[in-house]
């Protein structure tokens, strides 16, 4: 499925609400070079991975990427400012588990990672059957305290990893660019048609809000 499918068959749904203005203010200051961008929140090294990460989830095609709309950045304001606590803990362990994976695998320290490196190493994690799928997705709904030791770097890696795609889907698509120049956009809303055919709407996309 090619990017321009997935605009117009994704929702996005999130674990927690936050106050709108919040999150406009975060959106807002988020408008840096992500070449420049000194994390607020996460260190060097998650950074570092964050950006490869959200690289490979939404990689520039035809239309924008993760990193042409300052995605990392944006996953760490939100860290650093709206996140509840056991949230940052249960990611900010993950995310140090994950580097450790990644050492074992290639001999050197994740923030010297390629995002070749990392596309085979986050494979290892997603290429599964889907009875390991179902298996994980059980699990992550669990409290991290009725995790057995020897499944928590699992448990946590996860619950990195699929935070990390949660946080750039919600960035992408909630980014000034997206909204205005890819999905459907009108800064003055018109006639309400109900029952339109998908087929009439413009683009056959989604609309921005």
């Amino acid at each position: 499925m090619d990017r321009r499918t997935a605009l117009k068959n994704m929702s996005l749904t999130f674990g927690y609400a936050v106050a709108v203005p919040t999150v406009l203010s975060v959106l807002q200051s988020c408008k840096s070079d992500v070449a420049s961008w000194t994390p607020s929140f996460l260190t060097e090294t998650q950074g570092h991975m964050v950006t490869h990460l959200a690289d490979i989830i939404l990689p520039k095609t035809d239309i924008a990427g993760a990193l042409d709309v300052n995605v990392p950045e944006f996953m760490d304001k939100m860290l650093n400012d709206i996140a509840p606590d056991n949230e940052k803990a249960v990611i900010t362990a993950g995310a140090d588990a994950f580097a450790k994976k990644f050492k074992e695998a290639y001999a050197k320290d994740a923030v010297k990672g390629t995002k070749e490196e990392y596309q085979k190493l986050l494979e290892e994690y997603f290429s599964i059957s889907e009875e390991k799928q179902q298996s994980i997705f059980e699990m992550l709904r669990k409290d991290q305290s009725e995790i057995s030791a020897d499944k928590l770097d699992t448990y946590l890696i996860y619950k990195f990893l699929t935070s990390t795609r949660g946080y750039t889907l919600y960035g992408y698509y909630t980014s000034e660019l997206v909204g205005e120049t890819i999905l459907n956009y009108d800064p003055i809303p018109g006639m309400y048609e109900p029952c339109m055919p998908l087929s009439d709407v413009k683009n056959g996309y989604a609309w921005s809000l």
